[in-house]
């Protein structure tokens, strides 16, 4: 009863409040050791998030440097590609001046050789002129020699 009339007044018997305020140590112990890992939690996390910081600032410098490397790849690409394009043009250029120069050789050649034919059959046709005369000389030098042997003859006789 007098437990009754200490509890109804708020007071409370002293095992409990024992229990109580070792619970109470407890409870704050707990709470310390959480506090503690969250302090520590949060902590990590704070490094951790300066560290993607870091990370993410890295990656975009690097990010940054490789796109300024590609466009000077690209760059130097592109004139390598004008370059060639202008050269194989030259080239293009110069094969067809020499083809010109070809045909106009081959044409050259074909008119000559054109020459040459007639000249050959100028020549068979002087050839045979030549023989003709030829011939007909040696008619007349035989003629010659049967006329001078007949006045050689009759100056003797005579």
């Amino acid at each position: 009863m007098i437990g009754r009339l200490a509890r109804a007044v708020g007071l409370v018997p002293r095992g409990e409040l024992r229990r109580a305020e070792e619970k109470l140590v407890a409870m704050r112990q707990r709470l310390d050791k959480t506090t503690e890992r969250l302090t520590q939690t949060a902590a990590a996390s704070d490094a951790l998030r300066q560290t993607r910081r870091e990370d993410a600032q890295r990656y975009k410098t690097r990010l940054a440097d490789l796109e300024s490397e590609l466009a000077r790849h690209t760059a130097r690409a592109a004139g390598a590609a004008d370059r060639t394009s202008r050269h194989v043009a030259a080239i293009e250029e110069g094969l067809r001046a020499r083809d010109a120069e070809l045909r106009a050789a081959v044409r050259e050649e074909t008119r000559l050789e054109q020459q040459v034919a007639a000249a050959m059959q100028e020549l068979q046709a002087a050839r045979e002129a030549l023989a003709l005369v030829e011939v007909k000389l040696d008619i007349l030098e035989g003629a010659a020699h049967v006329l001078d042997s007949r006045t050689r003859a009759g100056r003797s006789m005579g």
